[in-house]
């Protein structure tokens, strides 16, 4: 009787898996290494969470050229709008939004938020819990902003609430610059501060000088596109 041995198929150790959410440059240069970490012990629920925190951290830090392309787009959306807004005859009710400039300006806050993101992952790990509360800020009322023009485009509600949601986003911004200045980067860190705190008022020409504060980002961006490095092992 002829008998063959039923090979099994190899197993990965627990939370392999998730090592497929990292970039594939970061797999290449720490796979190996995290796999056989990850053999020697048995991991939990916190080492999981740890992993994909890890992975989040790593994209984030991962050098692309989408927060480039992302601040010309805003920067170009909100000149066009300025432009759109300084050519009215009589200046629009406060804060200064037309209903044909809101999805111009919708999709610009959008795009400045992801670049803002791309711009403090640069310096994070120099920017410390500081610059987490920043970025958080700034997130959450970038969010805020986008909605905020969604509702006022439906029709369903402008002005008090709007300009509060766009103050709290330019605010969060001005601080994500003022944690890059510290990080040391001057450049970057110089425009973001002064670029959204035009924002914190309601007037078209200050608009202008928000969206050429974005489009000179976007070529700082693209003049100087490494980034910080990914760490192999934040979650050990």
């Amino acid at each position: 009787m002829n008998l063959r041995r039923v090979r099994s198929p190899a197993r990965h150790p627990a939370g392999a898996r998730l090592l497929r959410l990292y970039p594939g440059p970061w797999r290449r240069r720490y796979g190996d290494e995290v796999l056989a970490y990850l053999e020697e012990r048995r991991i939990g629920r916190r080492d999981r969470l740890d992993l994909v925190r890890g992975a989040l951290d790593a994209r984030l830090h991962h050098p692309s050229r989408v927060p480039a392309v992302a601040a010309l787009a805003a920067g170009g959306l909100w000149t066009v709008a300025a432009a759109v807004v300084a050519a009215q005859p009589v200046p629009p009710d406060w804060p200064g939004y037309l209903l044909e400039t809101l999805p111009l300006a919708t999709l610009g806050v959008a795009l400045a938020g992801l670049a803002m993101i791309g711009c403090w992952a640069r310096g994070s790990d120099a920017a410390g819990r500081a610059g987490t509360l920043a970025i958080a800020l700034a997130t959450v009322g970038h969010v805020a902003w986008v909605i905020a023009l969604v509702v006022a485009w439906s029709g369903a509600g402008y002005g008090a609430v709007t300009m509060a949601a766009q103050a709290t986003g330019a605010a969060g911004a001005v601080l994500v610059g003022l944690v890059l200045l510290r990080a040391g980067d001057e450049r970057i860190g110089s425009v973001l501060v002064v670029a959204p705190a035009l924002m914190l008022f309601g007037w078209p020409v200050a608009w202008l000088g928000f969206g050429l504060g974005w489009t000179l980002v976007g070529m700082l961006l693209l003049a100087r596109p490494e980034s910080d490095e990914p760490l192999a092992s934040g979650f050990a």
